[in-house]
């Protein structure tokens, strides 16, 4: 395999992981499975007309978010040993990284999942993830990774979200270099956090058998803590879809502010 580190390897393995079935969220029809043994249809129709975190007890959330995590880690972890089976040296490195790709694929359906249940609105336009989405899904991951920028990051986009949702702007945009720079700074770092678990499963799949045994324990490990990390960053970041026309007047308030300083 031609050696990738970095952002060129982040860029391979989320375009294998986009093509695997699944890893796209449908939101509406999520949350209406995720909470329909807890809520009425008309409290359904304002949690998916507005968010979860505008509706419900947070209590509520945080069990279907471990549930949601719980399911995402047994499925990732029996796929990871049964994809880590074969011995063959020569072809290690390539199934190596279609192993990673379905691991990231289940960490991408992840990240949405959680996102919606924190109050997030539908990332996917035309049922595709476009790559602005995945500019968005980055911090996340980069949280699930432990970058140490990415909780700051992931914090302001849900801020900038829940203000654009509350003016009813149709196209997310976050419209500065500076941000978008921290976007690539990000996958740089996941990538090379990806290089050495590349080489840990390549190397796992020369060993017959077992190798699919250390490959699967390998993600089990891994996936439970760092979704969880994931959900408490959201969680934590998820009052501002509670009340978000809030939101919109404190941030109107500080940017008159910082103009009527600017001006002084």
């Amino acid at each position: 395999m031609e050696k990738t580190t970095g952002i060129d390897l982040y860029n391979k393995v989320l375009s294998l992981s986009m093509q695997i079935p699944n890893v796209k969220v449908n939101r509406e029809e999520f949350l209406y499975n995720a909470f329909s043994d807890f809520c009425t249809e008309q409290e359904l129709e304002q949690i998916i007309k507005e968010n979860p975190r505008a509706v419900l007890d947070l209590d509520l959330i945080d069990a279907v978010a471990e549930n949601v995590i719980s399911t995402a880690r047994n499925k990732v972890s029996i796929i990871s040993t049964l994809t880590g089976i074969p011995g063959n040296p020569i072809a290690s490195a390539g199934l190596g990284i279609t192993d990673l790709a379905q691991y990231y694929g289940f960490c991408i359906n992840v990240c949405q999942k959680l996102a919606y249940l924190y109050g997030y609105p539908d990332l996917m336009k035309n049922g595709e993830l476009s790559s602005h989405s995945i500019d968005i899904i980055t911090p996340m991951l980069g949280v699930m990774f432990g970058v140490s920028s990415a909780s700051k990051v992931l914090a302001d986009v849900t801020k900038r979200i829940a203000i654009q949702v509350a003016k009813r702007i149709p196209v997310m945009t976050f419209g500065h270099a500076a941000w978008y720079m921290l976007i690539k700074q990000i996958s740089k770092w996941i990538g090379i956090r990806m290089s050495k678990q590349l080489f840990a499963k390549s190397i796992s799949k020369t060993i017959p058998v077992l190798g699919g045994l250390i490959s699967g324990g390998l993600s089990y490990a891994t996936f439970g803590p760092m979704a969880t990390k994931l959900a408490k960053n959201l969680r934590i970041d998820s009052k501002v879809f509670v009340n978000m026309q809030e939101i919109v007047e404190d941030n109107t308030n500080d940017a008159q502010f910082s103009e009527k300083n600017s001006n002084s």
